[in-house]
C-alpha cells in the first residue's frame, strides 16, 4: 500500500487557510483521493492535543514564548501519532490547517526565541516527519485584520500589529529557503486561489507516484 502525502497550509491570521484547505479536501475527495482534514493546534478528534489548544488560544491565560513553543510542539506530537501518521500509513492524504512552519515563524521570529531553537523542539516532536507540500497563502496584516472585526479574537489574533508583520516577513524569508513552500497571493479571489492549490497538489500527487513507482 502506498504511504499518503501531508499537505499544510499556512499564514496568517484570517488568509483563508481554512477554507481553502477544506475545500481541497473535498475536491480530491470527488476525484477519488482519499484525503482527510485536520488542523493544529488541536487536531480532528484528538482530545489531548485539544486540551493544549484551548489553553494556548485562552485570551486569559498568561503564557511566556518558550512554553508556548512547548506547548505547540507537545500538541504536534500527540496530532502526529494519533492521526497524522495512521493516516498516511493507510495511504490517506492528511492536509493539515497550520503545521510545523507556524512554529517556526510564530514563536521563532514573532516570539523572537530563534527559529534554531523551535526546529530543535519541533525536530524531536515530528520524528522526521515533513510535509510534502506546504502552501502559503500570502495576505496584507491590514485585510487579514479587518477580516477579524466582527468575531472573538483569540490570545495570538489579539497580538500587536508588529508581531503579525514580523510574521509574514518571516513566512515569506522561510519559503524562500524551502522549494517544497508554495506561496499563493491569497489577495486573490478564493476561486483563483483554489484553482492554484488544486493544480499544485495534483502535481505532487502525480510526481510522488512516479517516484515510488521508480523504486
Amino acid at each position: 500500500m502506498k504511504t499518503g502525502i501531508l499537505i499544510a497550509f499556512e499564514g496568517g491570521e484570517n488568509c483563508g487557510k481554512t477554507t481553502v484547505s477544506k475545500w481541497l479536501v473535498q475536491e480530491l475527495k470527488k476525484r477519488g483521493v482519499p484525503t482527510i482534514w485536520t488542523k493544529e493546534p488541536g487536531g480532528t478528534k484528538c482530545p489531548t492535543s485539544e486540551k493544549i489548544r484551548k489553553i494556548l488560544l485562552d485570551p486569559k491565560n498568561n503564557i511566556c514564548p518558550i512554553t508556548e513553543a512547548l506547548l505547540f510542539a507537545a500538541s504536534r506530537a500527540q496530532h502526529i501519532e494519533e492521526l497524522i501518521r495512521p493516516n498516511l500509513g493507510n495511504g490517506i492524504n492528511v492536509v493539515s490547517d497550520r503545521f510545523v512552519l507556524s512554529s517556526y515563524v510564530y514563536q521563532g521570529i514573532g516570539r523572537k526565541i530563534g527559529v534554531s531553537n523551535v526546529r530543535i523542539i519541533n525536530n524531536f516532536a515530528c520524528q522526521g516527519l515533513k510535509p510534502n507540500i506546504t502552501f502559503l497563502l500570502d495576505l496584507d496584516i491590514k485585510i487579514g485584520q479587518q477580516r477579524t472585526v466582527k468575531k472573538k479574537k483569540d490570545r495570538i489574533e489579539k497580538e500587536i500589529l508588529l508581531f503579525h508583520k514580523r510574521n509574514r516577513k518571516g513566512y515569506l524569508q522561510l519559503a524562500r529557503e524551502d522549494p517544497r513552500i508554495i506561496i499563493i497571493n491569497a489577495e486573490l479571489s478564493v476561486e483563483k486561489v483554489c484553482r492554484e492549490v488544486l493544480r499544485q497538489t495534483l502535481r505532487i500527487i502525480k510526481k510522488e507516484g512516479s517516484e515510488r513507482n521508480e523504486l
